[in-house]
């Protein structure tokens, strides 16, 4: 069990449409804690903060049972890579109206758009805007097939399994919006509440995408440049312990320097070698944060912990984590120190 599941009593579960027993409302002050409160409904992503200052989010999550909404806030730009689990999808929305920098594999989503939702997607790679508030419907595609064959609706299935987005009226747009604010706001409680909020929004997003009229299918194609910056993320984080150069890392996947350079700078606005510090910097950071992850790797000092993710100046070292954090690593370390 996390650290953050411990404190709040729930278990990770294991299914692509994991729920908790209840409701969540946690704070979180990191992209590592928010990752860890993502292991609480299933999803499995590393995180990493792309702008710089101090960040403050919400993580609020309501169960209807057999979805779950979860609302999202962030006053930093923030990447999430990974997967979201077997038989899940979603239906995602940014809901402020400044999603500059809202992307799903470095793709931007368009203005008042459904997103995330094709099913047999495994993988996960978005970025969410500073400042913004995202909702995500997580369900499973099993239930939802499940729904739409008892609608006679079986033939909506091929759009849902070859496009990821789906751009709608701005009226409807703002309708999902106080839906969900709705359910957060006064959350079911029983069973048969949830099943009618379930069903209720089942109906919404069938409605939404039945709607010729005001509705357009945005299609999935991301290139091999943009599949390319996943895969450097996720090794990123699997390997930030070694001493790599650019080369060795290009050679790794299988891929040129110029490709890895042009596809990280599109995405992130820096080359991998600077992306790569930037993970090692939030992996220091979650360590800094958590008294367990310091036990577990028996991390006595800061010292020990910047030189383990390859930090060899202390001097550059705090100068890069003060940038990014606007704190100290000895800031953090206290402030774990004193929860």
């Amino acid at each position: 069990m996390t650290r953050a599941a411990a404190s709040t009593g729930y278990s990770p579960q294991e299914t692509g449409s994991a729920q908790p027993e209840q409701s969540l409302d946690l704070r979180f002050h990191s992209a590592s804690e928010l990752k860890e409160l993502f292991k609480l409904i299933g999803k499995s992503f590393d995180a990493v903060q792309l702008s710089q200052g101090r960040l403050q989010g919400r993580f609020r999550v309501a169960n209807l049972g057999s979805i779950a909404l979860v609302e999202l806030k962030t006053n930093q730009r923030l990447l999430m890579n990974g997967e979201r689990g077997p038989d899940c999808m979603s239906f995602c929305f940014e809901a402020s109206g400044m999603a500059d920098e809202h992307r799903l594999f470095n793709i931007p989503i368009a203005q008042y758009s459904l997103n995330g939702f094709r099913q047999g997607q495994v993988e996960s790679h978005f970025q969410l805007s500073a400042n913004t508030t995202t909702y995500l419907a997580i369900l499973s595609t099993t239930r939802f097939n499940a729904f739409l064959s008892h609608c006679d609706a079986e033939e909506i299935i091929e759009q849902l399994e070859t496009n990821n987005a789906l751009q709608i009226d701005p009226l409807l747009h703002a309708q999902f919006r106080q839906k969900f604010q709705h359910l957060f706001e006064h959350q079911p409680n029983t069973p048969q509440q949830r099943r009618q909020a379930t069903n209720h929004l089942y109906s919404s997003f069938l409605n939404a995408i039945t709607d010729k009229t005001n509705t357009k299918f945005l299609p999935f194609n991301p290139s091999p440049r943009q599949k390319l910056v996943r895969e450097f993320v996720a090794w990123g984080f699997k390997y930030s312990e070694l001493d790599c150069n650019l080369d060795q890392i290009s050679e790794f996947l299988f891929a040129s320097r110029r490709t890895l350079i042009q596809g990280t700078k599109e995405s992130f606005g820096m080359g991998p070698m600077e992306m790569m510090k930037r993970i090692r910097l939030e992996q220091v950071n979650w360590i800094l944060r958590s008294p367990d992850a310091r036990a577990n790797d028996n991390f006595k000092t800061i010292s020990e912990i910047a030189q383990h993710y390859r930090f060899q100046s202390r001097g550059h070292f705090a100068k890069a984590y003060q940038q990014v954090f606007a704190e100290t690593p000895s800031e953090t370390w206290l402030k774990s120190a004193n929860q």
